[in-house]
Protein backbone atom coordinates (compact mmCIF):
# COMPACT_ATOMS: atom_id res chain seq x y z
CA UNK A 1 0.00 0.00 0.00
CA UNK A 2 2.83 2.38 0.85
CA UNK A 3 4.68 1.68 -2.39
CA UNK A 4 1.47 2.23 -4.33
CA UNK A 5 1.05 5.60 -2.65
CA UNK A 6 4.65 6.61 -3.38
CA UNK A 7 4.45 5.60 -7.03
CA UNK A 8 1.15 7.40 -7.32
CA UNK A 9 2.86 10.53 -6.03
CA UNK A 10 5.73 10.17 -8.51
CA UNK A 11 3.26 10.08 -11.40
CA UNK A 12 2.11 13.56 -10.37
CA UNK A 13 5.55 15.16 -10.82
CA UNK A 14 4.51 17.21 -13.86
CA UNK A 15 1.52 18.55 -11.96
CA UNK A 16 3.69 19.48 -8.97
CA UNK A 17 6.05 21.38 -11.26
CA UNK A 18 3.26 23.20 -13.07
CA UNK A 19 1.59 24.33 -9.84
CA UNK A 20 4.83 24.83 -7.89
CA UNK A 21 3.42 22.83 -4.97
CA UNK A 22 3.21 19.16 -3.95
CA UNK A 23 0.39 17.50 -5.88
CA UNK A 24 0.19 14.64 -3.33
CA UNK A 25 0.79 16.72 -0.21
CA UNK A 26 1.39 14.96 3.11
CA UNK A 27 0.88 17.28 6.07
CA UNK A 28 0.76 15.36 9.33
CA UNK A 29 0.11 18.48 11.37
CA UNK A 30 -3.22 18.99 9.59
CA UNK A 31 -4.34 15.36 9.37
CA UNK A 32 -7.72 14.50 10.83
CA UNK A 33 -8.17 11.67 13.35
CA UNK A 34 -9.35 9.12 10.79
CA UNK A 35 -6.61 9.78 8.23
CA UNK A 36 -3.95 9.91 10.96
CA UNK A 37 -5.11 6.56 12.33
CA UNK A 38 -5.27 4.94 8.88
CA UNK A 39 -1.81 6.13 7.84
CA UNK A 40 -0.22 5.22 11.20
CA UNK A 41 -1.79 1.76 11.15
CA UNK A 42 -0.55 1.20 7.59
CA UNK A 43 3.04 1.96 8.65
CA UNK A 44 2.88 0.05 11.94
CA UNK A 45 4.05 -3.41 10.69
CA UNK A 46 7.03 -1.84 8.94
CA UNK A 47 7.90 -0.05 12.18
CA UNK A 48 8.15 -3.36 14.02
CA UNK A 49 10.45 -4.78 11.34
CA UNK A 50 12.67 -1.70 11.41
CA UNK A 51 12.84 -1.89 15.22
CA UNK A 52 14.06 -5.48 14.97
CA UNK A 53 16.73 -4.48 12.45
CA UNK A 54 17.87 -1.59 14.63
CA UNK A 55 17.93 -3.82 17.73
CA UNK A 56 20.46 -6.09 16.00
CA UNK A 57 22.62 -3.09 15.06
CA UNK A 58 22.79 -1.43 18.49
CA UNK A 59 24.04 -2.70 21.83
CA UNK A 60 21.38 -1.38 24.19
CA UNK A 61 22.31 -3.42 27.24
CA UNK A 62 23.18 -0.25 29.18
CA UNK A 63 20.32 1.88 27.81
CA UNK A 64 17.55 2.55 30.30
CA UNK A 65 15.25 4.82 28.30
CA UNK A 66 14.65 5.37 24.58
CA UNK A 67 12.51 7.96 22.82
CA UNK A 68 11.15 7.51 19.30
CA UNK A 69 10.69 10.98 17.84
CA UNK A 70 8.16 11.32 15.04
CA UNK A 71 7.69 7.57 14.97
CA UNK A 72 4.04 7.41 13.93
CA UNK A 73 2.31 4.75 16.01
CA UNK A 74 5.59 3.99 17.80
CA UNK A 75 5.87 0.36 16.72
CA UNK A 76 9.62 0.75 16.19
CA UNK A 77 9.74 0.52 19.98
CA UNK A 78 7.85 -2.78 19.83
CA UNK A 79 10.48 -4.36 17.59
CA UNK A 80 13.31 -2.82 19.59
CA UNK A 81 12.08 -4.22 22.89
CA UNK A 82 11.69 -7.75 21.58
CA UNK A 83 15.48 -7.96 21.89
CA UNK A 84 15.92 -5.38 24.68
CA UNK A 85 12.80 -5.75 26.89
CA UNK A 86 14.26 -3.83 29.85
CA UNK A 87 14.05 -0.45 28.06
CA UNK A 88 11.54 2.18 29.13
CA UNK A 89 9.97 3.54 25.92
CA UNK A 90 8.53 6.93 24.96
CA UNK A 91 6.96 8.08 21.70
CA UNK A 92 6.96 11.79 20.85
CA UNK A 93 4.56 12.76 18.07
CA UNK A 94 2.40 15.59 16.79
CA UNK A 95 -0.98 15.81 18.57
CA UNK A 96 -3.04 14.26 15.76
CA UNK A 97 -0.81 11.19 15.59
CA UNK A 98 -0.21 10.98 19.34
CA UNK A 99 -3.98 10.78 19.84
CA UNK A 100 -4.28 7.54 17.84
CA UNK A 101 -0.98 5.91 18.83
CA UNK A 102 -2.03 4.38 22.20
CA UNK A 103 -4.77 2.28 20.61
CA UNK A 104 -2.40 0.94 17.95
CA UNK A 105 0.34 0.25 20.49
CA UNK A 106 -2.13 -1.68 22.62
CA UNK A 107 -2.87 -3.90 19.63
CA UNK A 108 0.83 -4.80 19.65
CA UNK A 109 0.88 -5.45 23.40
CA UNK A 110 2.80 -2.25 24.12
CA UNK A 111 0.29 -0.30 26.19
CA UNK A 112 3.06 0.74 28.58
CA UNK A 113 4.76 3.00 26.01
CA UNK A 114 4.52 6.62 27.14
CA UNK A 115 3.02 8.79 24.39
CA UNK A 116 4.00 12.46 24.52
CA UNK A 117 2.56 15.21 22.35
CA UNK A 118 5.17 17.53 20.91
CA UNK A 119 6.90 19.01 17.88
CA UNK A 120 10.64 18.29 17.84
CA UNK A 121 11.26 21.23 15.50
CA UNK A 122 10.00 23.53 18.26
CA UNK A 123 11.04 21.96 21.58
CA UNK A 124 12.60 18.80 23.04
CA UNK A 125 10.88 16.08 25.01
CA UNK A 126 9.85 16.85 28.57
CA UNK A 127 12.10 14.04 29.80
CA UNK A 128 15.67 12.82 29.32
CA UNK A 129 16.58 9.58 27.58
CA UNK A 130 19.66 7.52 26.75
CA UNK A 131 18.78 7.03 23.08
CA UNK A 132 16.79 9.14 20.63
CA UNK A 133 15.56 7.62 17.36
CA UNK A 134 14.50 9.73 14.37
CA UNK A 135 13.31 7.46 11.57
CA UNK A 136 12.19 9.09 8.31
CA UNK A 137 11.77 12.43 10.09
CA UNK A 138 14.64 14.72 9.13
CA UNK A 139 14.24 14.37 5.37
CA UNK A 140 10.57 15.38 5.36
CA UNK A 141 11.47 18.75 6.91
CA UNK A 142 12.83 21.96 5.35
CA UNK A 143 16.53 22.58 6.14
CA UNK A 144 15.97 24.96 9.06
CA UNK A 145 13.52 22.54 10.70
CA UNK A 146 15.77 19.57 9.96
CA UNK A 147 18.55 21.37 11.82
CA UNK A 148 16.32 22.31 14.76
CA UNK A 149 14.98 18.75 15.03
CA UNK A 150 18.50 17.44 15.59
CA UNK A 151 19.40 20.27 17.98
CA UNK A 152 16.27 19.58 20.03
CA UNK A 153 16.82 15.82 19.91
CA UNK A 154 20.17 16.41 21.59
CA UNK A 155 18.34 18.21 24.38
CA UNK A 156 16.27 15.05 24.94
CA UNK A 157 19.37 13.08 25.90
CA UNK A 158 21.34 12.37 29.05
CA UNK A 159 25.05 13.14 28.95
CA UNK A 160 26.68 10.42 26.88
CA UNK A 161 23.34 9.62 25.24
CA UNK A 162 23.17 8.52 21.62
CA UNK A 163 21.15 9.57 18.59
CA UNK A 164 20.13 7.27 15.74
CA UNK A 165 18.93 9.05 12.59
CA UNK A 166 17.62 6.67 9.96
CA UNK A 167 16.05 7.03 6.57
CA UNK A 168 16.34 6.67 2.84
CA UNK A 169 17.65 9.03 0.23
CA UNK A 170 20.98 10.43 1.43
CA UNK A 171 22.58 12.06 -1.61
CA UNK A 172 26.15 12.93 -2.58
CA UNK A 173 27.40 16.45 -1.95
CA UNK A 174 26.80 17.36 -5.62
CA UNK A 175 23.21 16.03 -5.23
CA UNK A 176 23.52 14.05 -8.50
CA UNK A 177 23.70 10.57 -6.97
CA UNK A 178 23.28 7.87 -5.91
CA UNK A 179 20.22 7.09 -8.08
CA UNK A 180 18.00 5.96 -5.20
CA UNK A 181 18.67 9.21 -3.31
CA UNK A 182 17.92 11.37 -6.35
CA UNK A 183 14.74 9.40 -7.04
CA UNK A 184 13.52 9.82 -3.47
CA UNK A 185 14.24 13.53 -3.74
CA UNK A 186 11.90 13.59 -6.74
CA UNK A 187 9.26 11.77 -4.69
CA UNK A 188 9.56 14.35 -1.90
CA UNK A 189 8.86 17.07 -4.45
CA UNK A 190 5.37 15.62 -4.75
CA UNK A 191 4.77 14.89 -1.07
CA UNK A 192 6.23 17.69 1.06
CA UNK A 193 6.36 21.45 0.85
CA UNK A 194 10.05 21.58 1.66
CA UNK A 195 11.38 18.10 2.48
CA UNK A 196 14.33 16.81 0.50
CA UNK A 197 17.13 14.25 0.38
CA UNK A 198 19.99 15.75 2.38
CA UNK A 199 23.70 15.12 1.99
CA UNK A 200 25.97 13.31 4.40
CA UNK A 201 27.78 16.60 4.96
CA UNK A 202 24.54 18.27 6.05
CA UNK A 203 23.72 15.48 8.51
CA UNK A 204 27.22 15.54 9.98
CA UNK A 205 27.20 19.33 10.21
CA UNK A 206 23.88 19.45 12.09
CA UNK A 207 24.92 16.61 14.40
CA UNK A 208 28.27 18.24 15.18
CA UNK A 209 26.56 21.56 15.94
CA UNK A 210 24.23 19.73 18.34
CA UNK A 211 27.21 18.39 20.28
CA UNK A 212 27.45 14.85 18.88
CA UNK A 213 30.83 13.20 18.41
CA UNK A 214 32.02 9.85 17.05
CA UNK A 215 29.53 10.30 14.20
CA UNK A 216 29.22 7.27 11.96
CA UNK A 217 27.25 6.25 8.90
CA UNK A 218 26.21 2.68 8.18
CA UNK A 219 23.53 0.79 6.29
CA UNK A 220 21.00 -1.59 7.80
CA UNK A 221 20.04 -4.86 6.13
CA UNK A 222 16.95 -3.23 4.59
CA UNK A 223 19.11 -0.58 2.92
CA UNK A 224 18.21 2.19 5.35
CA UNK A 225 21.00 4.68 6.06
CA UNK A 226 21.81 5.07 9.74
CA UNK A 227 23.69 8.01 11.25
CA UNK A 228 24.80 7.60 14.87
CA UNK A 229 26.48 9.99 17.28
CA UNK A 230 27.15 10.29 20.99
CA UNK A 231 26.52 13.44 23.04
CA UNK A 232 29.69 14.66 24.74
CA UNK A 233 30.94 17.74 26.59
Amino acid sequence: MLLRELWGADLLTAESLRQNRPAALHDFSEAGPESAAAFSRMLAPGGVIFGRNLARELDLSAVRSVIDIGGGAGTILVGLRERWPHIAATLMELPTVAAVAPAILSEYGAGDVVVEEGDITVAPSTGLHDLAILKAVVQVLPPDHARSSILNAARCLTQGGEIAIAGWGVVDDDRLGPPEGVFLNLTFLNLYRAGESYTEGQYRGWMTEAGFRDISRSQLTDGTTLFRGRLTD
